[in-house]
C-alpha cells in the first residue's frame, strides 16, 4: 500500500477515533450533570419548608427575540428560585404570564419596576431589552418561576437535534461503531507490528 494513503487512512482513523470519544465524554458529562441536578432537586424538595413552591433551579430555551442581544433566540438560560421576594430592579426573571395572548408560557425579561404589595409580595413591572414598551400586564411574585444565573450560548440546537430519539439514537450508535472500529484497527496494528 502506498504510504501516503496508509498516512491519510490513519489519520482518517484518529480523527474519527477522537470525534466519537469527545462525543461519548461529553454525554458522560452531561448524564453527570443531569444527576447532579436531579440530587439538587430532590435535597431541595426534602428541606424547603413550602412544599408547593417552584423547583431551586429550571432551564429554559428562548423562542423570542424579545431580549437580543443579552439573550438570543436559541440560547438556553438557567434561572434559581430567589426566595423571600429578593427580586430586585434589573434582574432578568423567568415567570409564568398572565397575559391572555400567551396565558401558562414562561416569559423571561427584566425587572424595570418593583413595589411591594405586602412583605413577601411584590408587584413588577417588566420589559424585553429588545421591546419598545413595557409589558402590559404586571408580575406578581408568585409568577415568577427564578432568576436568570447564566445563558448557554445556542443549546436549543442541540437539543431540539437530540430531542428527536432517532437523531440520539443514531449518535450514541455511530459513536459506539466508531470506537469499537478504532480499537479494532488500533488492535490489529498492534498485533502485526508484534510479527
Amino acid at each position: 500500500m502506498n504510504k501516503a494513503l496508509y498516512n491519510k487512512i490513519e489519520n482518517v482513523k484518529y480523527l474519527s477515533h477522537f470525534v466519537a470519544r469527545a462525543f461519548l465524554i461529553a454525554i458522560i458529562c452531561l448524564m453527570v450533570i443531569i444527576a447532579l441536578l436531579f440530587g439538587v432537586y430532590f435535597v431541595d424538595l426534602i428541606f424547603n419548608e413550602n412544599s408547593s413552591s417552584k423547583p431551586l433551579f429550571n432551564g429554559y430555551i428562548i423562542v423570542s427575540q424579545s431580549m437580543v442581544p443579552t439573550i438570543n433566540i436559541n440560547d438556553g438560560i438557567v434561572v434559581k428560585r430567589v426566595d423571600n421576594d429578593k427580586y430586585k430592579v434589573g434582574d432578568i426573571i423567568s415567570y409564568v404570564t398572565n397575559d391572555s395572548r400567551f396565558k401558562g408560557s414562561v416569559v423571561t425579561h427584566r425587572i424595570v419596576n418593583k413595589e411591594n404589595d405586602t412583605i413577601s409580595s411584590s408587584i413588577y413591572t417588566t420589559k424585553g431589552d429588545n421591546n419598545i414598551s413595557v409589558d402590559a400586564n404586571s408580575v406578581y411574585t408568585s409568577m415568577i418561576n427564578g432568576k436568570v444565573l447564566f445563558r448557554i450560548p445556542k443549546i436549543g440546537y442541540l437539543y431540539t437535534f437530540l430531542s428527536n430519539p432517532i437523531n440520539f439514537i443514531f449518535c450514541m450508535i455511530g459513536s459506539v461503531i466508531i470506537l469499537i472500529i478504532g480499537n479494532i484497527s488500533r488492535t490489529i496494528k498492534i498485533l502485526n507490528s508484534d510479527n
